[in-house]
């Protein structure tokens, strides 16, 4: 792997030498700093060129939250990883950020002293990391061509009426995403209706305290009812459920009604929540009506669970991998087979509410003209 160069914007010493340490253990890794001139950090950049920036964001009232925004505007391609509190302020300032164009983040101990004791947790985080920018380096050079090639042949839309007028609605969406499935959920849930028709249960990679603030900040930005899932929820349409991090969560079916089982099981795809789970359970629920939804991400959870609802003859759509920040899990299902659809986030709200009810051809002609940037590859 060529080196991947790395730039830490951080002031405290310890935090800057206990990541500097691990990733010089990765010889492919070459580590600058910057830590009292934080009005230099567009000159740094030009000059050092790395590959990514690793900044450091207390809370959304510091300075970190300007820095991010400034790179963002300068250096749109460069991606941002950021080092935030294991805490509530740490959580709203990692959100805020993924919101805004970070890729990731990585969390810290909430007092940076306790830092030195955190090596195991860091190296857990920084080594798949520094492992995934490469990949995404790489796959900068993802275009249409490449996208075509993968999902021959084709029909064009029209070719497609005859097999939508026995299509079967759909009654469950689920949703998984990992490393740029943040950004993509502010997307797609801003866009759905008050009023869909179907439950929407997401598993996004992050921490507990993480995914109580990401569920709380869609809710306020949604006009769709966002919450975080708990155990026995039933799983009503017109609301989004965001499982909490640290716990698996499936789709089970009660003496009356569909719910959610929140738990903690073992990790799967060393995930807690696992996208794999909640897809699988949901498959065996819902069957033909469930429709899967990959995001941007890294690794391999929810490849698994989209061939099971494959299996259950239900369906898969991914994010157009030219939008995602990570686009190793919609190309792996594209790859696979299990999709030939991929689409921008925006369009993927339009395929959900779409898919919510069921509608003859006329539908479906007459949406042809907003689809336009939808590839519907089979």
């Amino acid at each position: 792997m060529d080196t991947i160069n790395i730039l830490i914007i951080e002031k405290d010493i310890l935090v800057r030498r206990a990541i500097t340490n691990i990733l010089q253990q990765q010889k492919q890794s070459r580590v600058y700093w910057l830590h009292d001139e934080f009005d230099n950090v567009e000159t740094v950049i030009r000059n050092k060129e790395p590959d990514v920036v690793l900044l450091n964001i207390e809370n959304i009232e510091g300075e970190g939250l300007d820095i991010l925004q400034k790179i963002r505007s300068t250096f749109s391609e460069l991606p941002v990883v950021v080092i935030s509190p294991r805490s509530k302020e740490g959580a709203k300032a990692a959100i805020t950020a993924l919101r805004l164009g970070a890729i990731d983040f990585i969390t810290r101990p909430e007092s940076k002293n306790l830092i030195l004791f955190a090596e195991r947790h860091l190296k857990k985080r920084l080594e798949p990391l520094v492992k995934a920018i490469g990949k995404m380096r790489e796959q900068k050079n993802v275009d249409k061509i490449m996208l075509e090639a993968l999902t021959q042949p084709q029909k064009s839309f029209g070719d497609l009426i005859p097999d939508i007028k026995d299509q079967q609605p759909i009654e469950m969406v689920v949703i998984g995403g990992c490393t740029g499935g943040v950004q993509a959920l502010f997307s797609i849930l801003s866009k759905l209706p008050r009023d869909l028709g179907i439950p929407v249960v997401i598993v996004q990679h992050l921490p507990r305290t993480y995914t109580e603030y990401l569920a709380t900040s869609l809710d306020a930005f949604c006009k769709i009812s966002v919450r975080e899932v708990q155990n026995g929820d039933k799983l009503e349409a017109g609301s989004v459920y965001i499982a909490p991090g640290g716990y698996q969560c499936e789709i089970s079916q009660s003496a009356s009604d569909i719910v959610a089982s929140v738990h903690r099981g073992p990790r799967e795809n060393n995930m807690r929540p696992s996208i794999d789970v909640l897809f699988r359970s949901a498959a065996k629920i819902y069957g033909s009506k469930t429709l899967g939804v990959l995001l941007s991400g890294c690794g391999c959870d929810g490849l698994r669970g989209a061939e099971e609802i494959k299996e259950h003859s239900g369906q898969i759509i991914v994010q157009d991998p030219r939008s995602s920040i990570a686009a190793d899990l919609p190309l792996a299902a594209i790859s696979r087979g299990l999709t030939k659809t991929y689409c921008t986030p925006q369009d993927i709200a339009q395929q959900i509410t779409k898919h919510s009810m069921f509608m003859g051809s006329d539908y479906y002609q007459t949406q042809e003209k907003d689809l336009i940037n939808t590839n519907f590859l089979f």
